[in-house]
């Protein structure tokens, strides 16, 4: 058992608790993988990605309690190459917050500042402990300029003379030593039990700075913050380089750093600074604002990226939904937040196992879709650009309700490492004329990752066509991927197959092939949940698809596809005058038709598959005249037509077939038309296995 066999999840199964399967390649027989992790876990394989030589499988059901409340995060475990469990990880896990907290003020007092800007700052400060009064936030306040002192310290604001000491504060105006000022509350407030802090709170900083830094981090003070898990969020007025202020904020640097244009702005930025405040007090009072981590659960989605994990977290931030990019294993693990600052709540970024990774211009990118954005549905497309995640570009979904970006598949029409199209379903997406529920957008992707839309496909009344889409390596040997889209409430299930195309896509001349479940295993429900083909399941070099159904996957291996050409000939050349003569009823064999086929395999199929093709052959003697001169049936002159079943070999196969005439004719000049049609039929049972191309043409004429 290892991870060159067959894994499947049913994450519903044992009271949800949930469980993966290790299967051969018939699905015969199943083995059921070690389930790590404790009880509380559920919904076991909700997700999962397999890689050359590791197995990841995610549940986004990890509840813990904090304080009396309730935390729902997600657990991702790892199985190496023999599918045994070896780490796990939690991202975007919420820690139970320390229910005291020791926030600084590290206020500027630099010669920059007016007096009126610095009175400014001081009345921020008063305000925020006004409305902290009650909770467990101790605070103390700090003004740096080139030298450094404290205004208050903690022991200051729990005996009640804080405000007292920050209004009589003087200016100092002088240099912007920021590093020295941070220095400073790390030796003298935050590590220091005499200025009445506590050992086990939660440290926090508030830089408040209209310049930028004179000195330089000779302490290296902002890494001694980061191993000491110092909360920083920093503020900056006028003109300041924010790049390098950013730097001063912790993770996320860009959610925590502010600017404002003047200082007359500091009372407009409270409200954002009260929510920062609230996220890391931990108390009760924090229980109706935004939340971040707290219900992430991480794990929705996943897949393999390069050297990294991805994983989809749709409960971060209000359900704005996140990504986390994990490298590493077990607890030495690493992870970067990846989102879109401009989504609003509810949006569920990452929800539907829809996150994707591409290569294109030397740079990583990686696409979501979020159904709920602005309740019409968003794809977002982010670029990695030197460790940094940034968002490239965005397509929006057309109809309210209608669930944009449920699904998402890359295809890569010719397999040359680039994805050429983007594949987006909208499965609530309502069409009234003609009426469908469910389009499937295809979007051509360009070399600087512009989206163009090139098709709308819809097929099904009823049935969430597009709940599920796949890219399909090739399956009928044209040298395109093939797509296939789900539609699992279609009569308990269909799948539809469309053959790829270098312009659209999808080629939008033929008509796809339609897999019901009632075709296939009658019984199962939801039948198209869940596609891939990417396999060859029992090495005949053949893409087989596997389909996901409620309480069932179901195996549909392909078939050769086979070529054919037709010739028709005759003889003799020319129908001798010598034989007609009027008066006169009898018939006579005028000449012999001789049809013959020439079969060749557009795929590369090995094995002892049988290379076969039934065909339905249906030939027309005269077919454009009213009355035809030529018949098949000697004792019949209405036989203008024949229909036959034959057997076709791979290579060539012949069929004569003779054509009779009445010795005395109206028209001796006109020469006799015969057509030929044929398509496959399965009438000759247990003898066909392969499948007609359709590209084949099916019609000849002599």
């Amino acid at each position: 058992m290892g991870v060159s066999d067959h894994c499947w999840s049913s994450p519903l199964e044992g009271n949800s608790t949930g469980e993966m399967y290790s299967c051969t390649a018939d699905l015969q027989s199943c083995q059921q993988l070690q389930r790590p992790g404790s009880e509380s876990v559920r919904f076991f394989g909700m997700s999962a990605a397999v890689s050359s030589a590791a197995l990841t499988s995610c549940s986004p059901y990890f509840p813990h309690e904090c304080d009396g409340n309730s935390y729902l995060n997600g657990v991702c475990y790892q199985f190496n190459s023999s599918l045994q469990a070896v780490s796990n990880f939690t991202a975007a896990y919420q820690e139970c917050s320390k229910r005291e907290v020791n926030l600084v003020f590290l206020f500027d007092g630099s010669s920059s500042m007016k007096g009126v800007e610095f009175e400014m700052n001081k009345n921020l400060i008063k305000d925020v402990m006004k409305k902290h009064s009650n909770s467990s936030i101790k605070f103390a306040a700090v003004q740096f300029s080139t030298d450094v002192r404290t205004v208050f310290d903690f022991n200051d604001y729990q005996s009640g003379s804080a405000e007292e000491k920050l209004m009589k504060e003087r200016h100092m105006k002088s240099l912007t030593s920021t590093h020295k000022g941070i220095y400073y509350v790390l030796k003298n407030l935050l590590n220091s039990v005499s200025s009445g802090a506590d050992p086990n709170a939660q440290k926090a900083l508030v830089i408040i700075t209209d310049g930028d830094p004179s000195d330089n981090d000779d302490y290296n003070v902002l890494n001694t913050c980061d191993d000491q898990n110092i909360l920083r969020y920093v503020i900056g007025v006028g003109k300041v380089d924010l790049t390098e202020l950013t730097q001063m904020a912790s993770e996320p640097k860009r959610n925590n750093t502010f600017y404002i244009k003047d200082y007359s702005g500091l009372k407009g930025l409270l409200d954002n600074l009260q929510k920062k405040i609230y996220n890391i007090e931990g108390s009760v009072e924090a229980h109706g604002r935004d939340r971040q981590k707290e219900l992430s659960q991480s794990g929705f989605s996943v897949v393999y990226h390069e050297e990294s994990v991805i994983v989809g977290s749709v409960g971060s931030n209000d359900w704005r939904g996140a990504l986390y990019e994990v490298t590493g294993s077990g607890p030495e693990f690493r992870q970067t937040e990846i989102i879109d600052p401009a989504v609003n709540k509810d949006s569920y970024m990452g929800y539907f196992f829809s996150v994707l990774g591409m290569r294109r211009g030397g740079l990583s990118s990686v696409l979501w879709g979020a159904g709920g954005a602005e309740h019409t549905g968003l794809v977002t497309l982010f670029t990695k650009n030197q460790n940094t995640w940034n968002v490239t570009s965005n397509i929006n979904g057309e109809q309210i309700g209608s669930y944009f970006g449920a699904s998402l598949s890359l295809l890569d029409v010719d397999s040359d490492g680039d994805s050429d199209f983007l594949l987006v379903g909208a499965p609530l997406f309502y069409q009234s004329q003609p009426r469908a529920e469910g389009r499937l957008c295809v979007y051509s992707l360009s070399e600087q990752k512009y989206f163009q839309k090139t098709l709308n496909v819809s097929e099904s009344t009823t049935g969430r066509f597009a709940a599920s889409v796949a890219s399909l390596k090739d399956l009928n040997g044209d040298g395109l991927s093939d797509v296939a889209v789900g539609a699992p409430l279609e009569n308990e299930g269909v799948v539809y197959i469309y053959l790829g195309d270098r312009t659209h896509g999808k080629n939008p001349e033929l008509t796809p092939q339609r897999i019901s479940v009632q075709s296939v295993l009658p019984g199962l429900q939801q039948f198209g949940v869940s596609l891939t083909g990417q396999m060859d399941m029992n090495n005949d070099n053949l893409t087989d698809i596997v389909i996901g159904a409620q309480g069932g996957i179901v195996l549909l291996k392909a078939r050769p596809v086979m070529s054919v050409s037709a010739q028709l000939s005759f003889s003799p050349k020319e129908i001798s005058l010598n034989y007609f003569e009027c008066p006169g009823s009898s018939a006579f064999n005028a000449f012999n038709l001789t049809s013959c086929f020439t079969v060749t395999e557009r795929t590369s199929s090995t094995g002892s598959l049988e290379k076969k093709l039934n065909v339905s052959l249906n030939l027309n003697v005269d077919v454009v005249r009213g009355m035809s001169q030529g018949f098949f049936d000697q004792s019949s002159v209405s036989s203008r037509t024949l229909q036959q079943s034959v057997l076709l070999d791979s290579g060539s196969s012949c069929f004569n077939f003779s054509i009779f005439m009445l010795r005395c004719v109206a028209d001796l000049v006109s020469p006799l038309k015969i057509r030929m049609n044929f398509s496959q039929t399965e009438m000759l049972s247990g003898n066909s296995v392969a499948v007609l191309d359709v590209h084949s043409r099916t019609e000849e004429n002599v």
